[in-house]
């Protein structure tokens, strides 16, 4: 075993330097006054080759002390030119941002020493840095020539180590480096670095000196030891010197308040702001330490908020985030450019930041040494005094502060657990281990028992991994000859994924331009979905899409972000720290029991200052004065609290991990008797447990005594999500399930999905090695197993106790647990009953104001709903009493409102009634079936909705859950229409109206007009189903427009509107009912207009088509290409980023709502550039900036501008169409100095005027200005009267700001627009309500489906390849007729777009298949018809699906090129196609090949010219004649004298000496020409002006060409077809010949191909006759041949290629090649083929070169010949 030798003396500085060479010890003695006293201790150790750990505090000069001696070195082998091709040092950190620091920090001393003290002729010293950031040409580099200082990872190390060309640079290393050793050493990276060092000493010629470095920890012995070989007899010396350096700590209270009892901790965050704004702002540079990236962005945005400097000056910090980002906020820290970062640990570790002289550390770090490390990051340079301040989160916070400042002033450290024979890594590194050759099985296991935690690894376990390892494929072994080596993809599986930090499954955050943002858990992204606004980095992103592991983001500002989580961030407090928690209390609360003042010990004792001390004080006086106890060494509490399901809350101050750890041992004990656990939940003080039956303590010993606590915690480990997360994370780094397999990354729900599969197989193996070491990992990192069996064994001896009692309230120290169990409670009904059971206290804290209605009297309530309504005293009175309930019947009556028409005469009552039927205002309602409605009199609107509940509630709706799923088709009931005297003479059948919108309205009505009503009574009065009822009232309640409560102290919660209850409890503000609110915006929003610009002029802007279509007269989507194209529209990001067209009349509006822009030198530069009235397009804007490789920054620079310029708007972008250009021109045009912004308060006004009633919080998504700008402008329009504020309740009481006239239209009550739309989630309207929207409809990319204001179904609906794929439609069946009709109108609009078939998968979840009768015959009404076994449904096309390969043989069949219909020559062939190309082209469509093109040309008077695909081709002259025709475009006018020339001479040589104008002068003359059709090449080498054919018809002559283009090919997609047809042909064009030859019936559309979801247009006959052809010969298809273009998508997508040679083996593409065929050589310089299937394209190659008679070249295929 190795010795350990502590060092306890300094040595001179004058002896240490004299020790050192001349140049290094000049260079020392010029840069620093002296050597530290860890330098002084621990230099001439490593001079003198001892192994040496360095333990010292931060800012001592470590990193020096251990590289000083090594430079020397290295220096003296440079000046005497010895320095080899060699590593000589290897210097590992653990995270990669260190290694770039050191990089830097050794790169600056070696270049000083070479400047100034070494002579020319010394070599230069090389540092390396290889991490899994640096490039595969930087590791080539490498590998050519070494660094003799490698910098790296213990990841990369091991691939270092695993690589062959690689380790014979390591051979001769001499130092190794460990930096941050108490990072490393108690983790699985630990580990697996001590097996990559084992491997090292097995390969290096002499044993290599090894230094360790840390700032903390402990014990020493262990990590020295872990330093060494375990069987080696080394010594290794320690320089520990001591931690006793100069501290400046304090803890700050965030709120004066709190340590009152009564304050409401949900404002500590604010407060802690606050409190950091103010200590930021005092001090020049700060880093925030929070514990969570979730905290982290948190902060971020709060502080960014608050602030009124720059928000650019602080920046986020943490692992989730792109490393090019955390780099570039080192920098500007380092740089001093920052005032504030916030991280959470990403900033501990030793990374040089510059000069910090504060950290704030946000809520306790949980462990000693990491608040050391975060406190040393302040003054971290030599004789820095650091200086932090702590900043507690609640009472409990603040205790565990307390203990821990006390615990560093006393000098404590935690002790570091290092774990053990860990079978994960080994199975990773014996992966690595035979990659480079196979391995000895016994030499194997003594390499791996010398790495220190396996010095006492069983053989028999390392066998079993072997064994494993072999069962999953990633091994073979030789049992006979006793070796192991890789095996299949084995290497590259480790390769890919060689570490131990555990897979995340998490998903890549991607910008725009594909830049790398940062990592969001998987968790945290199934709860997003696209158009959701996000923080990362401190920087706010819309997401895009959701794209396997990656989301796709795009910059946006002013919106409120949604903060990210990562899972299993908390980590467990420190066993340490928790013993210094246990100490205050027990110190505490002696000082209590004593009658002694605590706040004396604490200022005393712990050094507190006065208000700290009264804060401790008074909350252990609060815990005091509830129970004498608190948790110690030898006891925990157990308080049984009592009332509803037995609970029990532990609290034992002891960690996390012991609470996880005792609270599993109980719920295991538990189940094993029967009791089960409704729920637990943890945190660092103790456990709440409920339990389906009561537990006596008394009998814990002997509970205790007769288990084994592992046995029994295992087990109940195994059903737990803990359990079930640490086996994926070890069955990624065993490699047995790898995140990616090369560049094959598995995504996070693929990897889930095998690990849960791999799971179930080994849970039933008995002795499963992964189950096994995921017990051992949790038992090891998760759980103190070690603490509860201390415990137990305490408690079987009675050295310990359970201290048991029965509490109404759990005591303080655990009410933060017990409260956070009831704050998560939605339910209603749950939530009913919490009010009524709940303590007072609690209800304050939860409900706030609304826990006044527990003090309300019935007589109160009774009175306000009295006065709501006065007592009739004309026709209209009587009518608003009519609408707030129930009809009249012929008696005139009505229990409701009796008592208001009790005393009025029935002949007046008559009169008034006989006005109201003259103006139409009520109705009677008969033959509904229900004698509560019919022949009674009702308002207009209660008609309507008591004639649809009448008529439902005859029918059989017992079952249903939601009146929504009836389908009401044919339902109808009678209205009256004429009358004599009150008696009905007319009725009309009325259809039903909404019956979900009836329920709900009768329901809110009944609430509104007799008061809160409980459950049983609602169900009483209402003929319905309970669960319907309870479950509108849950919509209704999550809506806000109800609540719950009690309010006539009833024994049930009673179900109030929430305006009712807002006046009842003391509101004195006058609010409207939100849904009046927004149906006066769904009005405003859906206002009709003749013209889509009108509608543009009326909004702020419009995203995608879909938008203008319930929005302007006769609109189609055709419509918004026409608008996108018009001069008078632009597009830009008009709002906070939001990409969006508009109007230029609108620009001055959105420049009003915006701050003045911000421009760099390179913005000022570019808007130079552009010009009024004069677009321009981005080449334009950029073709002055350089771009070549050095000035690649410049460029990025000008990209950068760009953006910026665009999300400012000073340009927008407007499109042009161009002729043979599918895609519009995108051109920029300026804004900036062009129009004027509209003042802002202007501006503000019209936006609300456009958007109002609206919330402040909504306007902060339309104005960029400053906060506060916009406060004051809002408090300046209302002084001045031009606007308004309504009040809303939502969920709280809000301010909605509008114009006068809004303010008075949401409180008039009319009929709701009962429209049914399918909108898109950009709409302007739905985009309000998007959070309502996605909780009715859930999360998810869908179009929303809205009937009125309501949103009622969603269709999951996406464009695929030509079609429309409807993979599901969720609508109310009550609500389908109506949804067909405006479904019908959505996909006729689609056809606009070219996409005409549409195929229907599902139907609200299930098979269409599985539909009901009526659901079918709706979508039949609108064209859809089953297809196949009717598991789906088609519109517009035909399922008749053929093989590919007959399709391809009727292909080649009609085109001559399959072998039986081919050519007998070349003469025949030309005379079969209009164009070729070449002789490529030419020589598969012969069976003999005579004569070249070139020679065929002359012979047939073939021109040479430009076709419709931009291809120089071989035709005749009229065809080109044809083709500028179809062109019909006009030459330059400046080149009609080259046409004119050429219309009589074709003699090139001539016009150029007449011109006198050189060859290459004459080709920029000709080229435009040629290209555009109007010159062609003759055949005899001259030049021919095209003269156009005379047309007639246009359009005609294009739709016979495009015919002749298909009258030979039997399939055909849209896509092959605008490829073939050419450039001049839009794809409206080739749609249109297409629908004309459905029509002639010469093509029919659909899905015709086997295995293709793509629409095909085809011949019916010569598909269904192509079986018959006999099967096409193997060849290969050359990308000259004119059917090139009709496999283009195919090339592209299996391919990869745009152009090449496709090989084609029994009727299937099997490869393609790109191929030089200069000097009669066909040489291949690429090939991409399945390896299965390399021999066969092979032969099909070399036939091809033999049939041409050239011979086949390449290294590629010399290597496919060598397999």
């Amino acid at each position: 075993m190795p010795e350990i030798v502590y060092l306890d003396s300094l040595e001179d500085s004058e002896v240490i330097l004299e020790s050192l060479s001349q140049p290094v010890r000049d260079w020392f003695k010029d840069k620093f006054p002296d050597f530290t006293d860890p330098q002084k201790m621990a230099i001439p150790s490593i001079i003198n080759r001892e192994h040496m750990l360095l333990c010292s505090p931060t800012g001592s000069g470590k990193t020096l002390t251990a590289f000083l001696s090594i430079i020397d070195e290295l220096v003296v082998k440079s000046l005497n030119g010895e320095l080899e091709k060699q590593v000589y040092c290897v210097y590992i950190s653990p995270i990669k941002a260190l290694a770039n620091d050191i990089q830097k920090n050794l790169i600056g001393p070696l270049k000083e020493i070479k400047e100034r003290f070494l002579p020319g002729r010394a070599q230069e010293i090389r540092v390396g840095l290889r991490t899994g950031d640096t490039s595969q040409s930087d590791r080539q580099k490498m590998l050519r020539k070494p660094p003799h200082i490698l910098i790296t990872t213990p990841e990369s190390m091991s691939l270092a180590l695993g690589a062959k060309r690689f380790r014979p640079l390591m051979t001769k290393l001499r130092w190794l480096v460990l930096d941050e050793l108490h990072s490393i050493v108690p983790t699985k990276r630990g580990t697996l670095l001590s097996l990559a060092l084992a491997l090292l000493d097995s390969i290096i010629e002499t044993p290599v000196q090894r230094i360790g470095i840390s700032a903390t920890m402990e014990p020493l012995d262990e990590v020295g030891r872990f330093l060494v070989p375990a069987g080696s007899d080394s010594t290794v010396y320690i320089a520990k010197v001591s931690g006793d350096r100069e501290l400046d700590l304090d803890i700050i209270l965030p709120h004066p308040r709190f340590s009152d009892p009564t304050f409401d901790y949900k404002q500590i965050l604010a407060a802690n702001i606050e409190r950091i704004l103010d200590l930021v702002e005092a001090h020049t540079t700060t880093i925030v330490f929070v514990n969570t990236r979730r905290m982290t962005e948190e902060v971020v945005k709060e502080l960014r908020r608050a602030i009124a400097w720059d928000g650019d000056a602080i920046q986020a910090h943490h692992g989730s985030m792109n490393k090019q980002i955390r780099q570039e906020v080192e920098q500007r820290l380092k740089n001093g450019e920052l005032r504030c970062v916030i991280s959470s640990s990403s900033l501990e570790l030793g990374i040089d930041i510059g000069a910090v002289d504060l950290v704030i550390q946000l809520g306790s770090p949980g462990s000693i040494t990491t608040g050391l490390q975060r406190i040393g990051r302040a003054g971290h340079h030599v004789g820095g005094i650091p200086r932090a301040r702590f900043l507690p989160t609640s009472p409990h916070d603040l205790v565990e502060l307390v203990a821990l400042q006390g615990a560093i002033m006393s000098g404590q450290m935690d002790l570091l657990k290092f774990p053990e024979n860990c079978l994960d890594v080994l199975a990773q590194f014996l992966i690595g281990l035979c990659i480079i050759e196979e391995q000895d099985i016994d030499e194997a296991y003594e390499l791996v028992t010398q790495a220190w935690p396996y010095r006492h690894f069983p053989f028999d376990d390392f066998i079993e991994v072997l064994d494993m390892l072999e069962d999953e494929r990633r091994l073979w072994i030789d049992w006979e000859e006793n070796t192991f080596a890789k095996r299949g993809y084995s290497q590259m599986i480790y390769y890919t994924n060689v570490g131990t930090i555990a897979p995340d499954n998490n998903y890549l955050v991607l910008n725009t331009d594909g830049s790398m943002i940062g990592q969001l858990s998987s968790s945290f992204v199934s709860s997003v979905r696209p158009g959701d606004v996000i923080m990362l980095g401190g920087t706010t992103y819309r997401i895009q899409s959701i794209q396997g592991s990656r989301v796709n983001v795009t910059p946006v500002t002013g919106f409120r972000p949604t903060v990210p989580s990562w899972s299993g961030e908390a980590l467990s407090r420190s066993h340490e720290l928790s013993v210094a928690v246990l100490d205050l209390l027990g110190a505490t609360m002696l000082s209590l029991r004593r009658q002694r003042d605590p706040r004396v010990l604490l200022k005393e004792g712990y050094g507190m200052s006065s208000p700290i001390a009264e804060a401790v004080a008074r909350f252990m006086e609060q815990h005091v004065a509830e129970s004498f106890e608190v948790p110690a060494q030898n006891r925990i509490m157990m308080e049984e609290i009592a009332g509803g399901v037995p609970t029990y809350m532990v609290t034992t101050c002891r960690g996390r991990a012991f609470n996880l750890t005792l609270g599993y041992f109980f719920a295991g004990l538990a189940q094993m008797n029967d009791i089960q656990v409704h729920e637990m939940s943890f945190d660092e003080n103790g456990f709440l447990v409920k339990l389906s039956g009561h537990v006596n303590p008394a009998s814990f010993p002997a509970i205790f005594e007769a288990n084994d606590q592992r046995n029994v915690i295992e087990r109940y480990l195994m059903d737990t999500q803990l359990f079930a997360k640490r086996f994926r994370e070890i069955a990624g780094r065993s490699l047995i399930i790898p995140r990616r397999i090369g560049a094959e990354e598995v995504s996070p729900q693929q990897f889930q999905q095998k690990a849960e599969a791999l799971f179930k197989a080994h849970r039933t193996t008995s002795d499963s090695l992964l189950i096994r070491e995921t017990c051992n990992e949790i038992f090891h990192s998760d759980l103190d197993l070690k603490g509860l069996e201390q415990f137990v064994t305490d408690v079987i001896s009675g050295d310990s106790r359970i201290l048991h009692s029965k509490v109404k309230l759990p005591s303080p120290l655990g009410m933060n647990l017990y409260m956070s169990a009831f704050e998560d409670l939605l339910s209603m009904r749950t939530r009913a009953y919490l009010i009524k059971d709940i303590d007072p206290e609690i209800l304050r804290r939860l409900l706030g104001q609304r826990a006044l209605a527990t003090d309300l009297d019935e007589s109160q309530v009774n009175g306000y709903y009295a006065d709501k309504v006065a007592i009739p005293k004309d026709a209209e009175s009587l009518l608003q009493l009519m609408e707030m309930g129930g009809g009249l019947d012929k008696h005139h009556k009505n229990p409701l409102y009796e008592d208001k028409l009790e005393g009025i005469d029935q002949d007046e009552i008559r009169e008034w009634i006989l006005e109201l039927i003259d103006t139409n205002a009520i109705i009677r309602v008969s033959d509904t079936g229900n004698e509560q409605v019919d022949h009674k009199w009702f308002s207009d609107r209660m008609a309507d909705i008591h004639g649809t509940l009448g008529v439902l509630a005859t029918h059989d709706i017992e079952e249903m859950e939601d009146l929504r799923e009836l389908y009401t088709g044919g339902l109808t009931y009678k209205m009256s229409t004429k009358y004599s005297g009150t008696t009905p003479t007319d009725w009309k059948d009325e259809p039903l109206s909404d019956p979900h919108e009836c329920l709900r309205v009768k329901l809110v009505d009944m609430l509104g007009s007799e008061g809160p009503m409980t459950m049983a009574q609602l169900i009483d009065r209402l003929p319905f189903p309970e669960r319907m009822i309870e479950n509108l009232l849950h919509e209704l309640e999550v809506r806000n427009v109800v609540t719950i409560g009690f309010y006539r102290q009833t024994n049930e919660g009673e179900f109030i509107l929430r305006v009712d209850e807002h006046y009842l409890t003391g509101g004195v503000e006058k609010v409207i009912e939100y849904r009046n609110l927004q149906n006066l915006l769904l009005r405003k929003s859906f206002k009709l207009y003749e013209n889509p610009l009108e509608a543009l002029e009326a909004h702020v802007l419009f995203q995608k088509m879909h938008e203008l279509l319930d929005r302007v007269e006769s609109y189609r989507f055709a419509d918004w290409k026409d608008l996108k194209h018009d001069p008078d529209v632009v597009m830009g990001r008009l709002l906070h980023n939001r990409v969006g067209y508009t109007t230029k009349q609108q620009l001055p509006l959105l420049l009003g709502l915006r701050p003045e822009p911000w421009m760099g030198e390179m913005e000022r530069k570019l808007v130079g550039k552009l010009r009024a009235n004069d677009n321009i397009t981005r080449q334009q804007l950029l073709e002055d900036i350089p771009r070549d490789e050095d000035s690649k920054h410049i460029m990025n620079r000008a990209k950068y501008a760009i953006s910026n310029m665009e999300r400012q708007m000073l340009f927008v972008k407007q499109y042009e169409e161009l002729p043979e250009r599918k895609r519009s021109l995108s051109l920029f045009h300026k804004v900036i100095d062009i129009y004027t912004p509209m003042p802002f308060e202007k501006a503000l006004l019209e936006l609300i005027r456009r958007i109002g009633p609206v919330k402040r919080y909504t306007l902060g998504n339309y104005v960029s200005r400053a906060a506060e700008d916009l406060d004051f402008a809002l408090h300046s329009l209302l002084d001045k009267g031009t606007i308004t504020k309504v009040s809303a309740l939502q969920p709280n009481l809000t301010d909605f700001y509008c114009i006068a006239e809004d303010s008075i239209d949401v409180r008039k009550r009319i009929r709701e627009d009962r429209k049914m739309r399918i909108l898109t989630q950009s709409d302007p309207f739905c985009s309000r309500f998007i959070q309502e929207v996605r909780y009715v409809l859930k999360q998810g990319w869908y179009y929303p489906v809205f009937k009125g204001v309501d949103p009622v179904g969603r269709i999951l609906m996406y464009k695929v390849n030509d079609y429309l794929e409807v993979k599901d439609i969720h609508i109310p069946h009550a609500y389908l007729d109506e949804f067909v009709i405006q479904f019908d109108r959505f996909l006729e609009n689609y056809r606009d777009t070219l996409v005409e078939i549409s195929v229907l998968t599902n139907f609200n979840g299930e098979s269409i298949s599985e539909a009901s009768v009526n659901t079918k015959e709706a979508f039949e009404r609108i064209g859809f018809k089953a297809i196949g076994d009717g598991l789906r449904m088609i519109r517009g096309g035909v399922m008749d699906p053929k093989p590919y390969k007959e399709s391809i043989r009727s292909l080649f069949w009609n085109h001559k090129l399959h072998q039986n219909t081919r050519s007998v020559h070349e003469t025949e062939a030309v005379s079969h196609i209009d164009e070729v190309r070449d002789d490529f082209a030419l020589r598969g469509r012969c069976e003999m090949y005579r004569v070249n093109l070139k020679s065929m040309a002359t012979a047939n008077q073939l021109h040479q010219g430009t076709n419709l695909r931009g291809r120089k081709v071989y035709a005749t002259y009229p065809h080109f004649q044809r083709l500028l025709a179809i062109r019909n475009i006009s030459p330059d006018e400046e080149l009609l004298d080259v046409l004119e020339f050429f219309s009589e001479n074709s003699d090139p040589q001539l016009f150029m000496d007449r011109h006198a104008m050189r060859r290459a002068e004459f080709r920029k003359l000709a080229q435009p020409l040629i290209k555009s059709g109007h010159l062609v090449q003759d055949y005899r080498g001259g030049f021919r002006t095209v003269d156009p054919l005379p047309v007639d018809d246009l359009w005609q002559m294009r739709v016979k060409y495009l015919k002749e283009i298909v009258k030979d090919i039997p399939l055909i997609t849209l896509k092959q077809f605008e490829k073939l047809a050419g450039k001049p042909f839009k794809p409206e064009d080739v749609m249109a010949v297409l629908q004309i030859l459905e029509e002639e019936k010469e093509f029919i559309k659909g899905f015709l191909l086997e295995d293709m979801n793509e629409v095909c247009w085809g011949r019916k006959e010569e598909l269904e006759n192509a079986a018959e052809l006999p099967p096409m010969r193997d060849f290969v298809l050359p990308p000259s041949d004119p059917l090139s273009p009709y496999f283009a998508s195919l090339l592209r997508e299996r391919f990869g290629y745009g152009s090449a040679y496709l090989v084609f083996h029994e009727e299937e593409p099997i490869a393609a090649f790109k191929a030089n065929t200069r000097e009669g050589v066909i040489h291949i310089t690429d090939l991409v083929t399945d390896p299965k299937l390399e021999k066969q394209s092979l032969r099909v190659m070399k036939e091809f070169a033999w049939e041409h008679n050239m011979p086949l070249r390449g290294k590629i295929l010399d290597k496919i010949r060598g397999r």
